[in-house]
């Protein structure tokens, strides 16, 4: 087991900056996750870490061993690949062994090991198959199997239940949570599915344009994103944003969409130190689908937070509902009870959280503290 630490890692090629001053500390047994869009250099600084890419400037350590000029096979590092990259001709066992005896590892610890990894995944009775005799899932399990027996310092897993259905990358993402919980090996895992990485990470790394935009447990991220952006990527349906002009009125502090006018809470208005500035300026306000609350179906609700929208579309979800509602020019989703009675097309009173915005710098998307 090993910590990783990069040290301002910048990777280019030619004029593109794919990863741009990275700095990062992983902790020894910890499970991290790189998440972010197509393109934002997760997996490049992936394979930076396995040394199948040359770093352009900064360093990587993989404990205290510095290994930008290491080879990949010396860094005692196990990689899990998208397409899993089993070999066809090998049967189940050599395709989990084969790394080993390259290695000249003794039979007998060959054999201890790859038993050893097919009773953990489940696949002791699929060791005699070839990899098309076998399924998507067993596949992967073969791919993590052929990780496990290495017995690296550190797991890096590039995006591997992408290839999967929908139900089977659930599932797998509690295999490889428990295999984490099991193994406590240092495991760096890149995704473009932010499910997965509030689902399986200890911390979440948000990557955009090669940049680190936050680093943090997932809901540290969830409930206080750095910008618009994490706020946006971060949470299914995504946060809605809301162009509004910060007023100050008799002493309150309201939020005006020329088709509403929202009081912030006294308590809420509070916790922002630095609202002054924006006094009769554009913000950028940001609440999320399941703070948006059908008003018939909530006790109570404060008047002065109810607004009347438009129902655009109904989307029945089973455990809940989304409802896609336009305010003016405003657009917004809430994930309502599924008991709502609200129809497409038609007008229908929302209650928004005012206690759960969040506000962020309309020209640096910035968040306002």
């Amino acid at each position: 087991m090993a910590s990783v630490t990069l040290e301002n890692v910048t990777k280019r090629f030619g004029n593109v900056i794919a990863v741009n001053g990275v700095t990062l500390e992983i902790k020894d047994e910890e499970f991290i996750v790189l998440v972010g869009p197509s393109g934002c250099g997760k997996s490049t600084t992936l394979r930076m870490i396995a040394g199948l890419e040359e770093v352009t400037e900064g360093n990587i350590y993989i404990g205290s061993t510095l290994v930008n000029d290491v080879p990949p096979k010396d860094r005692d590092i196990a990689m899990v690949f998208q397409n899993y990259a089993l070999y066809p001709h090998m049967d189940v066992y050599n395709n989990m062994a084969f790394g080993l005896k390259l290695r000249k590892y003794p039979r007998a610890e060959i054999d201890r090991r790859v038993k050893e990894a097919a009773q953990m995944l489940g696949i002791e009775n699929l060791l005699d198959r070839k990899p098309k005799q076998l399924s998507g899932g067993q596949r992967q399990r073969v791919a993590l199997g052929r990780a496990i027996v290495r017995e690296p310092k550190v797991f890096l897993m590039d995006e591997p239940l992408s290839n999967l259905d929908a139900k089977l990358r659930v599932q797998m993402r509690a295999e490889l949570s428990k295999l984490h919980h099991r193994l406590r090996t240092t495991t760096i895992y890149v995704t473009h599915d932010q499910t997965e990485a509030m689902t399986m990470g200890d911390r979440i790394v948000v990557l955009r344009d090669g940049i680190v935009q936050q680093v943090g447990e997932p809901l540290e991220i969830y409930e206080h994103p750095n910008n618009v952006f994490v706020a946006g990527f971060i949470g299914t349906p995504p946060m809605n944003f809301l162009n509004c002009v910060l007023r100050r009125e008799d002493g309150k502090y309201y939020l005006d969409g020329v088709a509403f006018k929202l009081p912030i809470p006294e308590e809420k208005a509070a916790r922002f130190k630095n609202l002054g500035p924006y006094i009769d300026k554009e913000v950028t306000v940001g609440i999320r689908p399941e703070d948006i609350h059908d008003k018939k179906l909530t006790a109570n609700p404060p008047e002065e937070w109810c607004i009347k929208a438009m129902v655009d579309v109904i989307e029945p979800m089973g455990a809940e509902t989304y409802l896609y509602l336009s305010i003016g020019e405003h657009f917004m989703t809430a994930k309502v009870d599924p008991r709502t009675d609200a129809v497409d097309g038609e007008p229908y009173e929302v209650m928004l959280d005012m206690n759960r915005i969040h506000l962020f710098d309309r020209d640096t998307e910035e968040r306002i503290e």
